[in-house]
């Protein structure tokens, strides 16, 4: 999560913004886009439904009201005084009891059968009947050899039973009482298909039905689906109800439960296909987010992305400012400030710097002029104490190293010298140094001679050297003291090397005297000079251990001629 906070924190702004803007118009689009895909689930689920109610409620009424006539049709039957007559008269003949049979029983139960073409028979069995006529009047004793017989409750009511099978049926049957006692059975056989046909001419493609009577039998179970949709176990209300869309109808008549299913994922399909027709709609109105977020961050940040640039060139040195703006925006107000503050900046760097050369060039005359006035008048005391002895030698000696000395040192007014006159310069001053410390200490000497046509800046041994000596060698209590004097050159640049073995100091301080804070002057001013005329490519640094000694080292890059 982190990774991700700042990988986001550091995109440029520009994406930034377009993220944002992305964001801010899709949050919405998606809130809305669920909420109505909700709302189209819920209300296809609502319609499927209301559309299986229907099938229901139509089915079962237009069965109800076949329901209605058979029943109908068996009480008028049953309560048919002919019929009853029939049933409990004393026959006085065979030829009596047959002519009763075809001239009453006969029209009474095959008229309904012309009318109806799905009552398949009507047969009434009765104790009383011996001799069976047809298929119409049976004795009772058949009756018990009949499967729906079993199912019959001691009951006036009218009863239904289906029968499934290689030969379904449905049975609709009411027992005659005499008294306390069931003496004849009368059975409506009804064909099957029929009789369920307003149920099951309503199961289109993707729809099952399962019918279940009063007791939980299956009364009909049949699934129109593809093999995919196609149900484990089409005949138990409770998978169904678990893996299906469904609705539940009754039948009062029957007692029988109609259901009717459908696969919820085929209710879903038609929400999917609903969401890619509406996907490239999403699609385009993302991508004109997009393009429109992208557009309005590039016109916010470009001047933003301008300062920017021009920050970083100035940064590089350029400090020409080339990004502007009309505006009174937040923006315009920052590039106008940022302007008037490298204008300033400008001014107060071209003062500071004209100041600062002219203070170098100041220090420089100054340094030239004073050439270190006390170390002169002890050159001079030797001179005059020299010839007191009149050791001729001596003086010649010290007379010429002071010669030398001051000639190298003004090179005729010239900032510039070479590598050659440095070293002429720092001999002269270290054979006056040795005869003023009666030779207490040894120079020792590691000079590239061919870096001697090179130029660098006069003067910038003489400070280190004398620094060497006052601070270092002088202040120690050695017996052997010594001072090295190195210069070496590599590719590009030019080592200059001064080490002495004195007394030394902590790396602290030494670090201390190059900065501004220092109240030395020659070594300081060495490294100012340094800084001015080679910037990052000129070095000094002072490395020193107390006790041990101090090395202080100068690096410029080569030059061959005066720089202008």
């Amino acid at each position: 999560m982190k990774r991700k906070d700042r990988k986001f924190r550091n995109l440029k702004y520009r994406y930034k913004i377009t993220l944002l803007v992305l964001a801010a118009g899709i949050l919405p689009v998606v809130i809305m886009a669920v909420y109505f895909l909700r709302g189209m689930i819920e209300n296809t689920r609502s319609q499927e439904m209301d559309n299986m109610e229907k099938v229901i409620e139509q089915s079962v009424d237009t069965m109800t009201n076949q329901a209605n006539i058979y029943e109908n049709l068996v009480d008028y039957l049953s309560y048919s005084r002919e019929l009853r007559d029939i049933v409990t008269m004393d026959p006085k003949s065979d030829y009596l009891t047959y002519l009763g049979y075809v001239d009453v029983i006969d029209p009474l139960l095959q008229m309904p059968q012309i009318y109806h073409n799905e009552i398949k028979g009507i047969t009434l069995y009765s104790e009383s009947i011996e001799v069976p006529h047809g298929n119409m009047l049976l004795p009772l004793s058949q009756a018990e050899e009949e499967v729906w017989y079993s199912k019959l409750e001691d009951t006036s009511r009218m009863q239904w039973t289906v029968m499934r099978g290689n030969s379904p049926r449905i049975t609709v049957s009411r027992r005659f009482y005499d008294g306390d006692e069931s003496t004849a059975v009368l059975a409506m056989t009804l064909d099957y298909d029929t009789m369920l046909r307003p149920f099951t001419d309503r199961l289109t493609e993707n729809m099952g039905g399962l019918i279940l009577d009063g007791n939980g039998n299956v009364v009909y179970s049949f699934a129109a689906m593809e093999e995919k949709y196609q149900p484990e176990h089409p005949e138990s209300l409770e998978y169904l109800q678990k893996n299906y869309s469904y609705y539940m109808g009754e039948m009062e008549e029957t007692g029988w439960k109609f259901c009717l299913y459908r696969p919820t994922e085929q209710v879903m399909d038609a929400v999917y296909r609903l969401i890619l027709q509406s996907l490239p709609v999403l699609l385009l109105c993302t991508f004109a987010l997009v393009v429109a977020g992208y557009l309005f961050s590039r016109g916010l940040v470009q001047p933003l992305e301008r300062l920017t640039e021009n920050m970083n060139q100035i940064q590089l040195g350029f400090r020409k400012v080339t990004v502007s703006s009309d505006y009174d925006d937040e923006v315009g107000v920052l590039i106008r400030s940022f302007r008037r503050m490298m204008d300033e900046m400008n001014r107060l760097i071209s003062e500071v710097y004209e100041s600062k050369i002219k203070l170098q060039n100041t220090e420089m005359k100054a340094l030239q002029a004073q050439i270190n006035p006390h170390f002169l008048y002890n050159s001079l005391s030797i001179i005059n104490w020299k010839a007191l002895e009149t050791d001729q030698e001596d003086i010649s000696k010290v007379t010429l190293a002071l010669s030398t000395y001051y000639r190298t040192s003004l090179n005729r007014g010239e900032t510039m010298t070479t590598v050659e006159n440095e070293i002429n310069n720092i001999r002269a001053y270290l054979r006056i140094q040795l005869i003023m410390h009666d030779n207490s200490f040894e120079v020792i000497e590691d000079i590239d001679m061919d870096a001697g046509q090179y130029r660098i800046p006069k003067l910038i041994l003489q400070p280190l050297v004398e620094n060497s000596i006052d601070h270092g060698l002088d202040m120690s209590e050695k017996e052997e003291r010594y001072l090295w004097l190195t210069i070496r050159q590599d590719e590009d640049t030019l080592l200059f090397e001064i080490r002495d073995n004195g007394a030394g100091m902590e790396q602290k301080k030494a670090d201390e005297i190059l900065s501004y804070h220092s109240k030395g002057y020659g070594l300081r001013n060495v490294y100012d000079r340094i800084r001015v005329l080679y910037g990052e490519k000129g070095n000094m640094n002072i490395i020193s251990r107390a006790g041990e000694g101090t090395c202080i080292q100068i690096r410029v890059p080569k030059q061959t001629e005066e720089k202008k």
